[in-house]
């Protein structure tokens, strides 16, 4: 009998603490609990859901993160690179540097996806849409651009991808100065 003292003062204790609304900090804790259960779970549209509440309720470095390497991948919903550049652009903004190495990731995989068929036009045009919606804050946009342009060239070139590369900068010798007005 004197077990059950115990456990009826637990479970009074436990009725009160449903009846307290939980503050947004315990809210967003338990969200982010959920969340990364969801994900070893492999349910990604529950994690999905999980980190856009959180986001609701504030910027999150770890939801952030997290829901960017879902865009990334495709994983619950359909790949997206610039929407998961976005996302750790922002998780980088807050401190995380492994989200800027990610975003950079997610850039060139975006600017180099259809770059055999692509004119330097319609790269320099990638990069532009990239920039817009990534750097929105940016004061030269069309800098940016360029910023953007050289550092996938280079990494094309330290690749040995040498046509790739040079598709590349023509983009930037061709639109660098008159393409994407800030």
């Amino acid at each position: 009998m004197g077990a059950n003292v115990p456990r009826t003062e637990h479970h009074a204790e436990h009725e009160h603490h449903h009846e307290a609304p939980m503050t947004p900090e315990e809210a967003v804790r338990s969200l982010l609990v959920l969340g990364q259960v969801a994900l070893n779970a492999g349910d990604y549209e529950s994690a999905i859901e999980a980190y856009g509440s959180i986001l609701q309720l504030e910027q999150n470095e770890v939801a952030l993160y997290n829901l960017g390497s879902l865009y990334a991948r495709g994983l619950g919903l359909r790949q997206d690179y610039v929407e998961a550049a976005r996302l750790f652009r922002q998780a980088e903004l807050m401190g995380n540097e492994q989200a800027g190495k990610l975003c950079a990731k997610c850039m060139f995989d975006y600017v180099t996806a259809g770059l055999d068929d692509a004119t330097p036009a319609d790269v320099y045009a990638t990069m532009a849409v990239f920039v817009s919606r990534v750097y929105p804050e940016a004061a030269n946009q069309k800098q940016e651009v360029r910023n953007g342009l050289t550092a996938v060239g280079n990494t094309l070139l330290n690749m040995g991808k040498d046509d790739e590369a040079k598709k590349i900068s023509r983009a930037v010798a061709e639109f660098g100065d008159d393409a994407c007005e800030s």
